[in-house]
């Protein structure tokens, strides 16, 4: 009888812990400069003092290192016309943003993952391991005909680059309140009844 009652209060215990227990609790990691300047959320911190930020204002990730060569080497950009001029296109959506200066163009940009279009590139700019240099080169079949690419479209960095370093991070915490439903009723009797 008495392991019975210790069973049954520890299940009503259990329960009550539980029930009494609504709030989540969520962190985000915000990375501010050393001139104070906002620079986004922090995704991931990587080796020698980079890493992935979510940029909230742009809905893309932005990647801060300044070893990352982002023409070629990291990310291929096509071309509808033959000479690297005119729109780049990704074949991938992910919302990175990229500074595209390695690849002579000016500015910032991410890929708009709503603006897919089928084509096959006239031109595309590759990276020459051997010499360490960006070229633009005429798809001479290399690419598929009538493949799936996604435009570049130029943005606004909402911050100066390069940013002053050290970097600071603050911790913001939210509370989320869930509602948990019990499957079943719990009734409590008493002991001696």
């Amino acid at each position: 009888m008495k392991n019975k009652c210790f069973l049954m209060t520890a299940i009503i215990l259990i329960s009550v812990a539980v029930v009494l227990m609504p709030f989540i609790t969520k962190a985000d990691i915000h990375v501010y400069d050393k001139n104070n300047q906002y620079l986004g959320i922090l995704m991931e911190m990587g080796e020698q003092n980079g890493g992935d930020l979510f940029i909230p204002s742009l809905g893309g990730f932005f990647t801060f290192n300044k070893d990352l060569e982002s023409c070629g080497r990291e990310e291929i950009l096509f071309f509808v016309g033959d000479n690297c001029t005119g729109t780049p296109y990704s074949e991938h959506p992910n919302p990175v943003i990229f500074d595209l200066g390695n690849c002579q163009i000016a500015g910032f940009y991410k890929r708009d993952y709503n603006g897919r279009q089928t084509f096959t590139p006239g031109s595309y700019y590759w990276y020459n391991v051997d010499t360490s240099e960006t070229i633009c080169r005429t798809n001479d079949g290399n690419y598929p005909p009538s493949a799936e690419y996604y435009p570049y479209v130029q943005v606004q960095i909402p911050f100066t680059i390069p940013f002053a370093r050290p970097l600071r991070f603050e911790v913001e915490t939210q509370t989320v309140t869930q509602t948990e439903i019990m499957p079943f009723p719990i009734v409590v009797t008493p002991k001696n009844q």
